[in-house]
């Protein structure tokens, strides 16, 4: 037996019916258009990723800060560290100060580095604390005798008002009980910045 559909299900259908084409071409484009903005935004996002992928260093480059070439390597500050000692062996005491001037740089940032990395991980992580104060504390002791070299190779160049400022700072980071600031306060005597011997 046939049923009539309810009459408000003939007027919906009518409605629609009549319902004006443009009207169903500007939704059906704007829903377009929503799902293909949304698609290419993630095609683009997945397209950046090998690019950015590529500035990750090759395995050629891994640790590159200890190779030679980095201006933070330790590598690099013994390699300057000996050329300054060729220099000074020539007499070339300007070279040799503008190497040892570098060496103290490159020492004394990395000394500055672990031993900030040290107070990060006290209390949190203490084998890395004491790992990195041990590493603050050997970039240290080169960079102090950097300095000191430095001081005997401007009094060398007949510049000791020069050395001074490396000899203090040698003291107060050594202590004037260590070998190395007992030697830098010798220096300030013989040069004449102080008069009394220190035993």
């Amino acid at each position: 037996m046939f049923r009539r559909p309810p009459a408000g299900g003939r007027a919906a259908a009518r409605g629609l019916a009549f319902l004006p084409r443009s009207w169903v071409q500007l939704a059906f484009g704007l829903l377009l258009g929503l799902v293909l903005g949304v698609g290419s935004g993630l095609w683009a996002t997945a397209q950046e990723l090998p690019a950015r992928q590529q500035l990750i260093p090759n395995p050629q480059q891994f640790r590159a800060l200890e190779q030679p070439s980095s201006a933070l390597s330790a590598l690099r500050a013994e390699q300057l560290a000996a050329e300054a000692n060729a220099a000074i062996q020539a007499q070339n005491y300007d070279r040799a100060i503008e190497l040892l001037q570098q060496v103290f740089n490159a020492y004394n940032q990395r000394s500055n580095y672990h031993q900030d990395l040290s107070r990060a991980f006290a209390g949190i992580q203490n084998r890395i604390s004491e790992e990195q104060r041990e590493l603050a504390r050997v970039a240290a002791q080169a960079r102090d005798q950097a300095a000191y070299d430095l001081a005997v190779v401007y009094r060398a160049a007949g510049r000791p008002e020069e050395a001074v400022g490396w000899l203090i700072q040698v003291i107060k980071s050594q202590t004037p009980t260590r070998e190395l600031g007992t030697q830098a306060y010798q220096q300030l005597l013989e040069i004449g910045f102080v008069s009394t011997p220190f035993p």
